[in-house]
This record gives structure tokens, sequence and C-alpha cells, in this order.
């Protein structure tokens, strides 16, 4: 099976509708087996960082991670604000870069750049990535995509760039014997005891002023409903992350605000007065709690 194949099919066996790209030499093979073997939308871009955004966007709203395409170079370096973007916010998405030709590589010559638009994206990529994946041979194209989809989508969620050169894409593999499977996101063990849970209801009854602080974490884990019907169960207020504005409606008689510098006023003196805080989905990040986090604890 030719590699750029491969990759068509994995993608389509791994839920992805819709790859965001915009088309360039050394990705041809995988948009042309895309279009010809798959069902996937292949929707071009303007700009490749539009195409990042759009892959951040997919993945945020389906929890299936987002895929952007570009070609080597500028292409690829286009991409990194959308990746930083997915990195930051917990966001699952897979970036498949085209690289030169292996042979192209400059690899130990003392110049900058060998092939045409040579660049070392893995290496630019790695500060905002899970992972990066160099393919240097088409039979290291299974397991790098497995892993890729793996990674992005276990524990916290994340992007994960794979960079194939093109007579990688161009080689052949074998088919896998017992077809294309879905890789599964693994779960993150807990320490969530029932000891815990009896802990936090006694918290919640005896605060004289509780509040729940919701952040994107909610939404990410595709959990609203269940965050909802539990804000009403205990029936506290609740204050939200800026990202997680949309975790409680706005109508709603729980709903006070959302926090932080750019927030609501009565929400920050609400958060400031409660003497018990649940949060739940948010990392309490400096923006939430200013800087002197001593005196957020305290106050």
């Amino acid at each position: 099976m030719k590699a750029s194949d491969y990759i068509a099919y994995f993608l389509e066996a791994q839920g992805v509708t819709t790859v965001f790209e915009m088309s360039g030499g050394m990705i041809t093979h995988m948009l042309d087996s895309m279009h010809q073997l798959t069902k996937i939308d292949i929707v071009s871009m303007h700009h490749e960082q539009s195409a990042s955004f759009a892959a951040d966007a997919f993945g945020r709203f389906t929890g299936v991670p987002g895929v952007a395409m570009a070609t080597s170079g500028p292409g690829a370096t286009n991409l990194l604000t959308g990746i930083a973007s997915c990195y930051f916010d917990s966001v699952p998405g897979v970036f498949i870069t085209g690289q030169v030709n292996t042979f192209e590589l400059r690899a130990d010559r003392p110049i900058r750049q060998l092939g045409f638009q040579e660049t070392d994206i893995a290496s630019m990529a790695q500060p905002v990535c899970k992972a990066c994946f160099e393919l240097r041979d088409a039979s290291e194209i299974p397991q790098a995509l497995e892993d890729a989809f793996r990674i992005a989508l276990s524990g916290r969620p994340g992007p994960v760039l794979v960079d194939i050169p093109m007579n990688v894409q161009r080689g052949d593999i074998p088919a896998p014997a017992n077809g294309f499977v879905r890789v599964e996101r693994q779960r993150v063990p807990h320490e969530l005891t029932p000891a815990v849970f009896d802990d936090l209801a006694q918290a919640l009854a005896s605060a004289q002023k509780p509040l729940i602080l919701a952040g994107r974490g909610v939404s990410s884990a595709f959990q609203l409903e269940e965050f909802r019907k539990f804000a009403h169960l205990v029936h506290v207020p609740v204050v939200t992350s800026l990202l997680a504005v949309d975790a409680i409606p706005y109508d709603d008689p729980l709903r006070v605000g959302y926090i932080g510098s750019y927030g609501n006023r009565w929400a920050n003196k609400a958060l400031g007065n409660s003497d018990f805080i649940l949060v739940l989905g948010a990392r309490l990040d400096i923006r939430q709690t200013g800087a002197d986090t001593k005196y957020f604890k305290e106050g």
C-alpha cells in the first residue's frame, strides 16, 4: 500500500471528517490520497495559520483531534500559532507537515538549508507540542500515527506534530491485517475515593458562602450537562473562567459571571468573599488569581 494511502485511511478511521490545509508541493501525495480514497472533507484555507486555528476549533467542539496539513518551510512555520493555541488550551490536534525528500535534508552539513524550503519544524514546534515525530522511512508511519493520536487524546489533551518527507509519503507499507482501528483515549488515573466525596459534601454543607469555579476542562471533558445537574443538586452559585463562559446558561439563576482581569467585577467580588471555592476544570492561572497567589488563597 502506498504510504499516503495508508495515512488517508488511518485518518478516516480515527473519525476525522475534515482536514484543513493550504496546498503545497510536499503534501500533494497525502491530499490526493484523501481525495481519491476517503470521504474526508478537504478544506483549503487562504493561510496555514487559518488551517491550524480551524483544526483547533474542530478539536474543541468534537473531541476528535483536529487535523491540519501544511507544506515544508513557511507552510509549516505558519501553523505554529494555532499549534500553540491547542497546547495552552488543552485541545487535541494532529498537525502533519510535508518535508523535503530525505536525500535533500542537510543533516550534518555546515549549511542552513539543502532542500527547497527545508526547515526543522519539529525543533520549532517541540516547546508547544506534546510530541513531535520526524519520519525517515515509510515503515515508521503506522506506529507514528497511532502514537500521535493516542498522545493527542490521552491525559491532558494537546497537539502532536508529524513531519513526513515527500519520498516517505511515496513509499510502500503493508496494509493492516485487521483493518484500520480507531485509537482510544487513555484516561488519567485519579484518587477520587468515596472519602474524598464525603469530605467535599461536608465542606460544602458547612460553608456560608460556597462558590463553584468552572473552567474549560468541564467542556473539554464533554461533561457540561452533568456539571449543570451537579450545580443545581448542591445549589451553589457558579463563576467561570473566560474559556468556560458557556459552562452554564446566561439566564441560569446560579450563574454569577466570569472572573479574571477582564471578567465581571461582581464575579470577582463573589470569588473574593467566598469562604469555600470548588474548582472544577480550571487551572487557576495568574489572570484568575492575580500575581499574589498567597493573597488569593488567604482572601
